[in-house]
């Protein structure tokens, strides 16, 4: 539902007051809240703090009373000489009578460190150590200074303080007062103060309440652990029918200044709870007066402004609908409403102009539109020069990098060929030089050959003297070896003896035996000639192996003679052989010598052959590594072109349009081809790894996110994704092949590359075409 201006403009103005009065309102309250928080936080804070003097003047009396104690005549010495007895009957009886109208509870001397030497308030136990739970006493021993405070005992928690004894000025002791500090501390401090107090001690994992005034704490336990940690806990509390009691939780420390206990302090703030209902009482009639007067001087305002505004609105609407004779009402008065019919006036002739202009506008959005589709048309076509020409540039650059390739291999050959026939030339030489020399040397051979036949005869004669000393030395050996059989014969005889000797031994031994002391001597002598022809035996032994090794070497040597005899026989034969071996060669030689002679010359004729041949080669290489050198240069012009077509393309591609994007893809497509063209021919350093796949390609980042139906639906566009991927997958292996020097192989890979990438543009171009159809 839609509201007039005038209602809006009377709301605006109401809500602005109410807004206003309420603001203000809620800064009063906020500041009334905050200053009775305060207040009861300063009356709280000096709650506590009364409740801290209450402590402080109690741990003062018990310190007073225990310095009067300590400083009564006797009673120091009393403790140093161990009178136990003597000072209970002074103490006792004054104990009893102070007690209980002072709020004494425990009265007691120490010796140090903290033995109980007298509890007054309990005379039959002493002789205790309290080190362990009564620090108070253990730094008041070890200080000799007084000390008072809050401390745990053996009794529980306390009032306590302490004063060291001195007898004649030696530390002998110490004595304490505890005051009372249980419920009726607490209900004194309600009575005297109109709060009610608790002190919350912690007991293993929850806090309880050591004395306590209320029926139950206003404090949860994690509220009670904050403010044993430090932290003041103040809330307020309201029980809705006008009550409110505020609450401070805070932390209580003992003698030694650490937190032992938090105080819980309820105070009845139902006073600061009537003042602020008060306040906010009068805030609320604020606001509502204010909205009152406000909604009458908004429905004043609104008629006056309205009026004249529905008026001009309607003028409006009639030269919206381009109704340009109205009358225009208020352009003579001077306020707002003058100045808003003066600009309606406006807004008229300027609407009348504008459409004129309109009019105008329309017939030349016409003709900037054709303008705009010949432009677009032209830089298509320019777009589609510019790749055709980047392709058949680079088809060019393929074939010369092929004919570079070419020509480097018969650069290369014809290097190869002429170094070999430099080799051929040289080798020519030698073998003509080496002809003479063996010319000469078969003349030589010639000579040695005919006295090889004199020194034949020679030989002949010392073979016949040979023969006859070997058979000379086979008779020796022959007499050698029967004496050694000879030998061998007595060596037999000499073991049978020695056998003999051994037994005829061991018989006197025995028979030396049974004559018992008479027949000593004679067994000495019988061991002496067993052991003789023992060694004997031994030697005999050895003498046998020995004959028996020289009776084998005369056997080997006796059949060396008769192989030397073989041999000289054999010799004396090839002397014979030899002879006339020799006089057949001394005349072959001499035909020998004449050919070689023919052929030192011939080599000499296919010398100089052999060098024209060889310079002729070496024109032939220089020629191809000229046109090496033109080639690369025609290369590189070519590249520097292809880069000033490939940034121009770079320039279209901007566009983002499909059209465009189908003839970037063709040029990115040239340029993927001809670096894989260029790391064959050496010209870049691109590697496998650095090639991206039909994935992260410019074409494949398009072809993944195309989203147009017009080219989605193509059959070409299904079609384009094998060949592309094949692109890529050749590519990659043309390089790998490339750096393992595979180099015949990775051309294959290229032309296999070129067959898909003719593929490729074949589609794109089919896509293009089709994309201008539906256009």
């Amino acid at each position: 539902m839609a509201f007039g201006i005038a209602v809006r403009f009377g709301a605006a103005l109401v809500a602005m007051s109410v807004g206003t009065a309420a603001t203000m309102g809620w800064f009063s309250n906020r500041h009334a809240v905050s200053l009775i928080e305060q207040a009861e936080h300063r009356e709280l804070m000096g709650r506590f703090d009364q409740l801290a003097d209450s402590i402080a003047g109690s741990a003062d009396q018990a310190r007073s009373l225990a310095a009067l104690v300590a400083n009564l005549p006797g009673v120091p010495h009393l403790v140093a000489s161990g009178q136990r007895d003597l000072l209970a009957a002074q103490m006792v009886p004054a104990f009893k009578a102070i007690s209980a109208p002072f709020g004494i509870e425990q009265f007691q001397f120490h010796t140090p460190p903290a033995t109980s030497f007298l509890r007054v308030h309990s005379p039959a136990k002493f002789g205790d150590d309290l080190s362990a739970i009564r620090q108070t006493v253990v730094q008041t021993n070890a200080t000799q200074k007084p000390t008072h405070g809050l401390e745990f005992g053996v009794a529980g928690l306390g009032v306590r303080g302490l004063m060291p004894l001195f007898d004649e000025g030696r530390h002998v002791g110490s004595v304490e007062f505890g005051m009372s500090f249980g419920q009726p501390f607490f209900a004194d401090f309600k009575k005297s103060f109109g709060v009610d107090v608790a002190l919350h001690l912690k007991a293993k994992d929850e806090f309880k309440p050591f004395a306590s005034t209320l029926q139950s704490s206003n404090l949860s336990q994690a509220e009670i652990a904050a403010a044993l940690g430090g932290q003041d806990v103040i809330k307020a509390i309201e029980d809705g029918k006008g009550g409110r009691l505020a609450v401070l939780g805070r932390a209580v420390k003992d003698y030694g200044g650490k937190p032992l206990g938090v105080a819980e302090i309820a105070m009845d703030a139902s006073l600061y709870a009537t003042q602020l209902a008060n306040v906010r009482q009068v805030m609320w009639s604020l606001v509502i007066g204010a909205a009152i007067v406000a909604m009458v001087l908004g429905a004043f305002l609104a008629r006056s402004i309205t009026r004249p505004v529905l008026a001009m609105s309607a003028a409006m609407d009639r030269i919206a609908r381009r109704e340009f004779d109205v009358d225009i009402h208020g352009l003579e008065r001077d306020d707002e409403i003058g100045h808003m019919a003066r600009a309606v006036e406006v807004v008229q002739t300027e609407v009348r102009r504008t459409a004129e202009l309109e009019a105008a506008h329309l017939r030349s959005m016409a003709e900037l539109e054709a303008g705009q589709k010949s432009l677009s048309d032209g830089m298509q076509m320019q777009l589609e020069g510019i790749v055709e020409a980047a392709m058949q540039s680079n088809e060019a650059g393929v074939v010369l990098a092929k004919m570079m390739g070419s020509v480097r291999r018969a650069s290369e050959q014809s290097q190869s060929i002429a170094s070999a026939i430099e080799e051929l030339v040289a080798s020519v030489h030698t073998i003509s030089q080496s002809s003479e020399i063996a010319a000469s040397e078969a003349s030589d051979a010639e000579t040695a050959a005919k006295d090889g036949v004199a020194a034949t005869g020679t030989a002949r004669n010392a073979m016949d003297g040979l023969l006859e000393s070997v058979t000379d030395v086979g008779a020796k050996i022959e007499a050698l070896s029967n004496a050694s059989d000879q030998i061998a014969a007595i060596i037999d005889q000499i073991e049978a003896i020695a056998g003999q000797t051994n037994l005829l031994a061991l018989n006197a031994t025995i028979e030396a035996a049974r004559a018992g002391e008479a027949g000593k001597g004679f067994a000495v002598v019988a061991g002496e000639v067993k052991n003789l022809a023992n060694q004997t035996a031994k030697a005999t032994v050895d003498i046998r192996s020995r004959i028996e090794g020289l009776v084998a070497d005369m056997d080997g040597a006796r059949q060396s003679m008769d192989r030397s005899r073989a041999a000289a026989h054999e010799g004396m034969s090839a002397v014979g052989q030899v002879t006339g071996g020799l006089d057949a060669i001394a005349g072959r030689i001499d035909g020998v010598t004449q050919r070689m002679h023919d052929i030192a010359a011939i080599l000499s004729q296919q010398n100089s052959a052999a060098t024209e041949v060889s310079q002729a080669t070496g024109e032939i290489a220089t020629l191809a590594n000229h046109n090496l050198e033109e080639i690369a240069q025609v290369l590189h012009a070519m590249t520097e072109s292809a880069q000033v077509l490939d940034r121009r393309a770079e320039d279209f591609a901007k566009l983002g349009t499909p059209e465009t994007m189908l003839q970037v893809a063709k040029n990115d497509h040239i340029r993927f081809k001809r670096s894989i063209i260029d790391r064959i021919m050496g010209r870049n350093d691109l590697t496998a790894n650095q090639l991206a796949d039909h994935h992260t390609c410019r074409l494949g980042k398009w072809y993944d996110t195309l989203k147009d139906d017009r080219l989605t639906s193509l059959p070409a566009y299904g079609r384009l994704m094998d060949p592309h991927q094949r692109v890529h997958a050749h590519g990659k292996k043309a390089l790998d092949f490339f750096s393992r020097g595979e180099v015949t192989e990775a051309l294959a890979e290229v032309d296999r590359l070129n067959e898909a990438s003719h593929e490729v543009l074949d589609l794109l171009e089919e896509m293009a075409q089709s994309l201008r159809r539906i256009a």
